[in-house]
């Protein structure tokens, strides 16, 4: 079970998500995978919306993450 502060970051995370998408017409978020190495809960955080489905990494092999937030995360932060 996540913590506290792991779902809450998850939630800001999928905000901002949600902002990039339709402050950049449906772009995509890039992350370093370092910087989010050097963060615990962030990584976490990132995990649980991908396992999740609210968002999508298509950044596979990658040394960024490319985060995208999907329709169910949309759905998601409009019933929260």
């Amino acid at each position: 079970m996540m913590n506290e502060e792991v779902k809450n970051l998850a939630d800001v995370l999928l905000q901002s998500l949600y902002d990039y998408h339709f402050a950049t017409n449906g772009g995509s978020y890039n992350l370093p995978k370092a910087m989010l190495n050097a963060d615990l809960n962030s990584k976490l955080a990132i995990d649980h919306l991908i396992e999740a489905g609210y968002a999508t990494d298509s950044g596979q092999g990658a040394d960024h993450l490319v985060l995208a937030i999907t329709p169910e995360g949309m759905e998601y932060l409009k019933n929260k």
